[in-house]
């Protein structure tokens, strides 16, 4: 190539776009105050509010009855029967049975899509017909979005003496009046009194058969009173749950309990719209701080103009894709809302990229509507790339399966949206704005020439790019600085493999602070109500004297499916925010579990955990099921497994340890069934919280002491042994989904962008931004004190994608610059100089923007940390190493041989990672491929010459 060659960008269909908006200015700014207009609309009052979007628990719970006092009975007559009826459902994935002398229960699991509360009917009326008429059947679905799982809101009736039956009365009373408020539908008392007739005397005849009380703060300390709840359903079709605890607030501040006496009180006890405010409002403040952070990085990096049209631009986007999703019939959420956050980036990305080439191609003084071509000619397969490689990456977590992937959907559905809108925009909005705000004057404003930062940027960006040169001016120093740059990167996959092996992994760790906490309380059989209520103040007053200053309100069955009993009981506190105390809820918790345990003298099983928004933590996590139909080599082999693992101690791959604190195991008195097989379960618990690791490490030690030789030695013949642990078993089946469906993600980048590119290795020259953040994720990880989890993974891809576009940048423009004469070396040096602005805007912008995230809210504390750390690790060796890496693979790429090879080892790798779940395909795959190079031996031959 010559060096002298012009430059000549020939207009694209994507420049013919923008150029035709520019042309329809008025056409464009009209819709763009209809998206504003429509938009500003939808967010401030048409759209629902909620917190976290409701989660389906794909199965159904069934308890009942069948006084036989036969424990073989009620497996034969009742267990068994029920399995061969429920079994031939659609969509039944697993059936659970437990059988006891007079009563039963089953978990039935569904498959994925099925919606429980149908499936739930199913059971209803496949069971009618099958088991006895005297058997006492309850069949119930999962709703972890309502409260005692069918209300969206729970008050509290309280005061005046705590005289049960007077409570009773008044809160019969707020149940029938409250319904005249629109949002309610359905309100009812949840009585603690039951009444039946009495066999003997044949009269009617009532006892208390459940309890409640609510915790109040004073200035003396906590009062605990006797309560009566109501709960409060919505019309769901019209009204969201805050707009449900508005009304009701105002219905309480008027409602007149004067008929009843003095000294009656009505409080909401449990309430979501609480925790979705908070929510909302710091996922919207960052939204908020991350726009204005876009605005100053535009206005101190390229011009008070430039300043106005990106944020325009980011607020239509915004109106646009909350739009969108409105139409499409999702809520505002706090999954949607920092999936908003997290695209800033992306937004700034495009909007920084197109304005930035706008202003550079008006330094050259040509027409606007030439500027506009030229601009968007130069960038504008860049953008569209980098959006649908990005499109890619989120693309995979849209298909994830189990509760983890219905919790996560909304966020890869509404960046894609999100992404969409911005490319669209950006493409024709900014071109419009430019046309009015940076074209109508050539001059240069007096900011601008003063700006130190835009100057300081400006010799940053010359420093950097000419360090690559140096292998032309001055090739020993150059040479010098080369190998020290790529070492860099070298030493930073090192270093991340060394951090990344002193990190833990849990799949869904609890937070590092909440602002709930649970307690739960198994009381021993026998136990009558007066017992339970004795039991509970004993562990009121450990609460009021341990954790009662940090309390805002305690109410007793809020979380369960049950009110509290003789048999259980559940206690709901709620402490003043995490920003507002110093002590942190599993310091509470550690301080709770230690007072509780000397206070409780008899059997009574207490358990306190912290509420996070994800799945609910177990005290139990790790269980091994041991099937055999012989209850007598069951118990045996029980008994050597659970001697096995008192006080085991559990090596981690990085080489700590941690404690089984306490093992567990079913009574074999009991019958309990899986999908009709009898077992035994064994459980235990760990003295640490990264559970997933714990468990697979543990279920490893098992598996190598009870192998199937051993048990066979023992003479357990007919015994199989299995690792189910419930949720979190699941939750790996979702994690490790990302394991098979992100290398296909890669592969469909891959190709998508060696079409762009028409290159074979150019694809995986823009791929070195991914290991380029391993880095910064794991040292930021390590610093910060999070765990490897499902979370980081979802922030590791989000980063890529933001990284990723930052190379398909450089390599784009290094491209452009060698199709008009330049050389290697002065292509990418010149690349660098040009997009380092775009390049520091989106970095400094994303990680402002997610900053008060990750040091405000603990849940998005991890994912927030790894795209900060991962993005400045990323950009630091996109700008220091990456120059050196593309000077090389555009030598290597010359080579025929090279292009050769490089195909056919991306072949083996594709084929490798699809049919490599089954390893023992691997080595064929191999065979295949040597036998089609020998084929092509020739060829080989040609090109080697």
């Amino acid at each position: 190539m010559k060096a002298n060659k012009k430059s000549k960008i020939k207009p694209t269909i994507i420049s013919k776009i923008s150029t035709f908006f520019f042309t329809q200015s008025r056409a464009a700014i009209i819709i763009l105050l209809l998206i504003l207009i429509g938009g500003g609309s939808i967010y401030s009052t048409r759209i629902k509010r909620e917190g976290f979007p409701p989660i389906q628990f794909p199965l159904s719970f069934v308890s009942g009855a069948y006084f036989v006092n036969d424990i073989n009975a009620v497996d034969d007559q009742i267990a068994k029967p029920f399995y061969s009826a429920v079994k031939q459902i659609d969509g039944v994935k697993e059936v659970r049975t437990t059988a006891n002398a007079n009563d039963f229960s089953a978990v039935v699991y569904f498959d994925d899509g099925v919606v429980a509360s149908e499936g739930t009917e199913n059971i209803r009326n496949a069971i009618k017909d099958v088991l006895p008429e005297t058997a006492m059947v309850n069949v119930i679905s999962i709703d972890p979005s309502a409260f005692l799982n069918k209300y969206d809101l729970l008050l509290t009736v309280y005061g005046a003496g705590s005289d049960v039956k007077a409570l009773e009365e008044v809160a019969s009373f707020v149940a029938n009046d409250i319904t005249k408020i629109p949002e309610v539908v359905l309100a009812e008392p949840l009585p603690l009194t039951t009444t039946a007739v009495n066999p003997n005397t044949q009269q009617e005849q009532s006892s208390q058969t459940s309890f409640n009380k609510v915790g109040i703060p004073t200035d003396s300390g906590l009062i605990f009173e006797n309560a009566v709840t109501v709960g409060v359903d919505r019309d769901s079709s019209k009204y969201d749950v805050i707009e449900l605890s508005e009304s009701v607030n105002e219905y309480l501040k008027s409602l007149d309990l004067s008929q009843f006496g003095s000294g009656f009180n009505v409080m909401i006890g449990a309430d979501f719209a609480e925790s979705i405010n908070t929510q909302i409002s710091s996922l919207e403040s960052n939204l908020l701080t991350g726009l204005i952070a876009v605005a100053i990085i535009s206005l101190l990096l390229i011009s008070w103009r430039a300043s106005i049209i990106t944020a325009i631009f980011m607020i239509t986007v915004m109106a646009l894709t909350v739009s969108i999703l409105y139409f499409v019939g999702y809520t505002l959420n706090t999954i949607t809302l920092f999936a908003l956050v997290l695209s800033l980036g992306l937004f700034v990305d495009d909007a920084t990229i197109v304005v930035e080439a706008i202003d550079a191609a008006k330094k050259k003084r040509k027409k606007p509507k030439k500027i506009i071509s030229e601009a968007i000619s130069k960038i504008g397969a860049a953008s569209f790339a980098g959006t649908f490689t990005t499109v890619l990456v989120f693309l995979p977590l849209a298909f994830i399966t189990g509760i983890l992937g219905e919790f996560i959907r909304l966020m890869p559905i509404t960046v894609i949206i999100a992404l969409l809108s911005s490319l669209l925009l950006s493409l024709t909005l900014i071109p419009v704005l430019a046309k009015y705000l940076m074209l109508r004057s050539d001059k240069v404003s007096f900011f601008t020439k003063i700006n130190p930062i835009a100057k300081l940027e400006e010799w940053i960006s010359i420093k950097i790019g000419e360090a690559p040169r140096l292998l032309k001016t001055n090739k020993r120093l150059g040479m010098v600085f080369g190998v020290i740059a790529i070492s860099l990167s070298l030493f930073g996959l090192v270093g991340a493999g060394y951090f990344a092996q002193k990190l833990q992994f849990n799949i869904f760790p609890p937070s590092k602070d909440s602002d709930q906490i649970g307690i739960a309380m198994q009381f021993p059989s026998g136990y009558t109500i007066d017992d339970a209520i004795e039991t509970s103040s004993i562990v009121d007053e450990v609460i009021d004297e341990e954790v009662g200053p940090l309390v805002k309100r305690i109410t007793y069955g809020s979380f369960s499916i049950v009110q509290p009993n003789a048999r259980s009981a559940d206690i709901l506190i709620e402490l003043v925010p995490f920003n507002q105390r110093d002590t942190k809820s599993p310091e509470i918790i550690a301080t709770l579990e230690d007072r509780l345990d000397l206070a409780i003298e008899d059997e009574t099983r207490i358990s306190v955990s912290q509420f996070d928004s994800g799945p609910p933590s177990e005290d139990f996590p790790f269980k091994v099921q041991i099937f055999n139909e012989d209850p007598v080599i069951a118990s045996a082999i029980s008994a050597e497994i659970v001697e096995f693992l008192d006080d085991a101690k559990i090596e981690r791959t990085n080489g700590t340890e941690a404690k089984i604190t306490e093992v567990t195991a079913s009574r074999a008195q009991n019958v309990t069934r899986k999908d009709n097989n009898r077992f035994l379960q064994i459980t235990a618990s760990f003295d640490a919280d990264d559970t997933s690791a714990l468990l697979t490490a543990t279920e490893s030690l098992v598996k190598d002491k009870f192998t199937e030789e051993y048990l066979s030695n023992q003479g357990y013949e007919n015994t199989e042994i299995t690792y189910d642990f419930g949720q979190e078993s699941e939750n790996a089946e979702s994690f490790s989904a990302l394991g098979v469906i992100f290398p296909i993600a890669l592969g469909l980048m891959y190709i998508l962008l060696a079409m762009q590119f028409r290159s074979l290795l150019q694809p995986l020259l823009i791929f070195l931004a991914i290991p380029f953040t391993f880095l910064g994720v794991f040292l930021g990880l390590y610093i910060t004190d999070n765990s490897i989890s499902f979370f980081v993974m979802v922030g590791l891809i989000g980063l890529i994608g933001i990284a990723v576009n930052n190379t398909i940048l450089l390599t784009t423009y290094a491209n452009q610059e060698r199709k008009i004469g330049s050389d290697r070396i002065d292509a990418i040096s010149t690349a660098v100089t040009k997009r380092f602005r775009p390049l520091l805007a989106t970095t400094v912008t994303t990680i402002v923007a997610l900053l008060p995230l990750a040091l405000s809210d603990p849940f998005w504390e991890a994912l927030a940390f790894t795209i900060i750390f991962g993005l400045a690790s990323s950009t630091f060796f996109v700008l220091i190493s990456f120059p050196y890496y593309y000077i090389a693979f555009d030598r290597l790429a010359r080579s025929q041989i090279v292009k050769l090879i490089a195909l056919w080892l991306i072949g083996l790798i594709v084929l490798v990672v699809v049919i490599g779940q089954n390893r023992s395909y691997v080595l064929s795959v191999v065979l295949i491929y040597i036998a089609a190079t020998l084929i092509f031996k020739e060829q080989w031959k040609k090109i080697g010459k």
